[in-house]
């Protein structure tokens, strides 16, 4: 008989409140977890064999625990990739399972279902493994499982928010300091545009070689540029030297980087006026479509009746080019999440979450 009782793993998807496209500048980003989840059902097995049920997407997988590493069957495979991770790092599987992989996250809409999907799978191999993983291993691992083994252009905030869940804050310096922010935060509705994204990852790689050459010609006028430190107003004289679109991206990273840090300062003090909340994330939209011109028609008019129906602030989540969109509407919760629908989006009246859990059967 299997060692291990059954047992779920659940990690939660997240949204950006402030930093988006920051974490891969190492720059400073401010998340949220959501109550919106994946979760994987694990019953162990007496056999060796690794049985995978993908229920929202009807699709399976199978493989062995003796296996040393997986062959891909497509970009992404992330549940293998998952594997993969914890086999170049050591662990031995101990014993086989049936894994039913089930969520609530939207797929593919900027809340980072399969950041959310990596660090339920890393925590699952780890029970599977019999080894006690800390909150900082899960993530990095999990990282390595989306984004390294795919040689990908993406950050570790999402899965850092996943892991640790709450409100959080993340300085990527050199080392990294994290924060968790003791505020609570109510009223959040997300709204699903219903608009497939082309290619978040190509879309995060446009962004990352744009800006990151800007950088570089901003260092030859400015030897001691530091895009992490140098005030925008030492910059500014120097952006003309920078052709279009390069110069509008670079310079949208470097007011996304102060208003982080504003927002930074007022959450940390455990309490913020909801009305300068709602301005502060109306300006991080602002940046995010006009700047890095990742909105949508859709989405704008998602937003825009958000905002009549009494939403304090409202941003796009992710990549952009599609997906969700962020109001804040503390008390109107009822009556933003219905001017969405109206619009033709999809409305989630959302929670704040604590990070990845396990509950044993």
């Amino acid at each position: 008989m299997p060692s291990l009782n059954p047992f779920q793993i659940r990690a939660p998807g997240r949204v950006f409140l402030f930093g988006e496209h920051s974490d891969y500048f190492h720059l400073q980003v401010i998340s949220a977890a959501l109550n919106l989840a994946i979760f994987l059902e694990v019953v162990p097995r007496e056999d060796d064999k690794l049985v995978v049920n993908f229920q929202n997407l009807g699709t399976t997988d199978q493989f062995s625990i003796r296996d040393k590493l997986l062959p891909y069957r497509f970009s992404r495979d992330y549940l293998r990739s998952a594997f993969n991770v914890m086999k170049k790092h050591g662990f031995t599987i101990k014993t086989g399972a049936t894994i039913t992989v089930r969520g609530t996250i939207p797929i593919a809409t900027g809340l980072s279902s399969s950041s959310a999907l990596v660090v339920a799978a890393i925590q699952a191999f780890a029970q599977l493994a019999e080894v006690s993983l800390t909150k900082v291993e899960i993530a990095r691992y999990a990282f390595q499982a989306e984004v390294e083994e795919f040689k990908e252009a993406g950050g570790m905030m999402d899965h850092l928010a996943s892991t640790f869940g709450g409100v959080l804050h993340v300085d990527f310096s050199q080392p990294l300091r994290r924060t968790p922010l003791h505020i609570q935060l109510e009223g959040f509705v997300i709204g699903d545009s219903l608009e497939k994204k082309v290619d978040t990852v190509g879309d995060i790689k446009m962004i990352k070689s744009t800006v990151q050459t800007g950088y570089q010609k901003l260092s030859k006028f400015l030897p001691e540029f530091n895009h992490r430190l140098t005030a925008l107003e030492e910059i500014r004289p120097f952006l003309f030297h920078l052709s279009e679109p390069m110069r509008t991206m670079t310079e949208t990273t470097l007011k996304n980087r102060d208003l982080t840090k504003r927002a930074f300062t007022l959450l940390k003090q455990g309490k913020v006026k909801p009305t300068l909340l709602g301005e502060l994330l109306d300006r991080h939209h602002q940046l995010l479509r006009d700047g890095l011109k990742r909105s949508t028609v859709k989405i704008e008019r998602m937003i825009v009746a958000a905002k009549k129906a009494g939403a304090l602030g409202a941003k796009m989540n992710g990549s952009g080019g599609g997906g969700t969109m962020l109001a804040y509407a503390p008390g109107l919760e009822k009556e933003v999440a219905a001017a969405i629908e109206r619009e033709g989006g999809k409305a989630y009246r959302v929670a704040i979450s604590l990070g990845v859990t396990i509950t044993r059967f």
